[in-house]
């Protein structure tokens, strides 16, 4: 239905005094530098909500969503979240030496197993570990109520994995792993995280904190270090896998690093980074004298003199069964963010909608809290976006940018080339909106609000008659439309990967967190 604002001097002030102390806030009709009063008499104020606004879900099945080698990966497990159901990433990584032909130690070192001819026992390998650089998590972090999860290290066999390193591809794909023989395990939490691991000497001089590790199994990890050698023919057979690159790819095709078991958290990582690596410790003497050091594979994100790029890939599975998503009831909808859902927006109400200059239109999304500890676990995205649906054209579910709105910047969303048809500056969120914003309801619960200034759309629509599209709302890690040339150009968008859910009300008589669009006008 359609409503009107009620007009009081307290509802002025109050919209001044927002005004006033909102430096970043984008709120109700005091977007921009104006402040617009609404009198009834000049300015009116219409909300649109149920039926005039209706909401239902919407649930990715092919995901467009790509992760770059620098950016951060998830690895972990949610199998608790009644609302969107189960989540599982995992990691698919080569981990390189750092120069070809590679060797362990310096020239006039004896790293291999021998009687120093003292004291001192022998020379040779000690440890191995996979470590990965931790950013943040999402999820339950409580020392309290944290899940511990294992990650295991296996390695696998899959000559597309090893061979096409350059490629980057969707979250949904898996390498084939034939037979994987496990490496190693390790308990996680993020308190463990944080401790501090004390470091020896070579690369790794002080303590370190924020890195996963995962010890390998001594036995397999010293068949790497002993069984292979960097001579162009190999000196045991074809065990020369530390001649070139090409060769090494053979020997060594990647490891899959997977979480077990059960979780209640996602952990997020870089692997580029210099804290990520295959770590081998050992000892070597030199001059009689025994030391320990540390010497590591890396994962080259770019190409480096002979290194081609490491193959790398993050694997992400969302599973919905048996949650609330499935069966969203007419009060809700469910936005988990990518690889995860959305909501389809329309509002009737716009078409035949004249006669007056609209001086602002923001769509309203608000969460409606559960009476749960879960919102508190389960965090809601820190940035919503909204896209359209193209009605106007024969091929289904094809979508694109909204018009106008997202930057001052000039763009044409019927243009097909890159980057005309989306502002080359990207999304101005300032002006165009979706950033979460912390509410408070009347029990005191905290909730998400998010709005979107669809002011010139809106405008468009009452005095040239555009065509009143369906909306799509969700939460992008990149934004993808495949119908404009250079369908390889992906537009990144703020949301950290898969950080954040949240439950809409979408406007129900009996629901306070109404989904709705505010149209703020002068009649003509």
């Amino acid at each position: 239905m359609i409503k009107k604002y009620p007009t009081t001097a307290l509802a002025v002030f109050l919209l001044y005094i927002t005004a006033i102390f909102s430096c970043t806030k984008i709120d109700t009709t005091t977007q921009g530098t104006d402040i617009l009063i609404i009198d009834n008499i000049n300015t009116f104020a219409d909300t649109l909500d149920t039926p005039a606004l209706q909401a239902t879900q919407g649930i990715f099945t092919n995901d467009s969503t790509i992760v770059g080698k620098t950016e951060n990966y998830a690895i972990g497990k949610i199998t608790n979240d009644p609302l969107l159901g189960k989540s599982e990433a995992a990691i698919y990584v080569q981990f390189k030496p750092t120069f070809y032909p590679f060797y362990f130690g310096n020239p006039g070192d004896t790293v291999r197993k021998g009687n120093t001819g003292n004291a001192s026992p022998f020379a040779g390998f000690d440890s191995a570990f996979i470590c990965l650089s931790y950013k943040s998590a999402w999820g339950d972090t409580s020392a309290a109520t944290n899940i511990p999860q294992t990650f295991t290290v296996q390695k696998f066999t899959s000559a597309e994995f090893r061979v096409f390193t350059d490629t980057i591809r969707r979250l949904s794909y898996q390498p084939f792993l034939g037979n994987p023989v496990t490496y190693g395990t390790a308990t996680i939490t993020p308190q463990s995280i944080a401790r501090f691991h004390k470091g020896n000497k070579g690369l790794i001089k002080d303590s370190v904190n924020n890195q996963i590790r995962i010890k390998l199994d001594s036995a397999t990890a010293a068949s790497i270090f002993y069984g292979q050698d960097s001579s162009a023919s190999g000196i045991i057979g074809a065990n020369n896998g530390f001649f070139n690159d090409s060769i090494f790819r053979e020997r060594f095709n990647g490891f899959a690093i997977t979480s077990t078991g059960a979780g209640n958290a996602l952990y997020f990582v870089n692997i580029a980074e210099s804290k990520s690596r295959l770590e081998f410790h050992y000892h070597k003497i030199k001059g009689g004298v025994r030391d320990t050091v540390v010497q590591s594979f890396q994962v080259y994100a770019n190409p480096v003199g002979s290194i081609r790029t490491s193959s790398s890939n993050n694997y992400l599975k969302r599973d919905y069964a048996g949650s609330a998503v499935t069966a969203p009831s007419s009060e809700h909808v469910y936005i988990q963010a990518a690889p995860g859902t959305f909501a389809n927006i329309k509002i009737p109400a716009l078409t035949g909608y004249t006669n007056r200059i609209v001086h602002r239109a923001f769509l309203i999304v608000e969460q409606d809290p559960s009476t749960n500890t879960l919102d508190n676990i389960y965090t809601p995205p820190i940035f919503m976006y909204l896209d359209l649906k193209d009605n106007s054209t024969a091929i289904p579910q094809r979508y694109k940018p909204i018009y106008f709105d997202l930057s001052n910047q000039p763009y044409n969303p019927d243009a097909l080339t890159s980057p005309s048809y989306f502002p080359t500056s990207n999304i101005d969120v300032n002006n165009f909106g979706g950033v979460a914003f912390r509410r408070f309801d009347n029990a005191g619960r905290a909730f998400a609000r998010y709005e979107f200034n669809i002011t010139r759309y809106v405008q468009q629509i009452v005095t040239k008659g555009f065509f009143n599209h369906e909306l799509r709302l969700y939460c992008p890690y990149n934004i993808y439309y495949p119908q404009y040339s250079g369908t390889q150009f992906l537009i990144p968008f703020r949301n950290p990967l898969a950080f954040g859910r949240v439950r809409l009300g979408t406007g129900s008589n009996t629901n306070n967190h109404k989904m709705k669009l505010v149209v703020v006008y002068s009649k003509l």
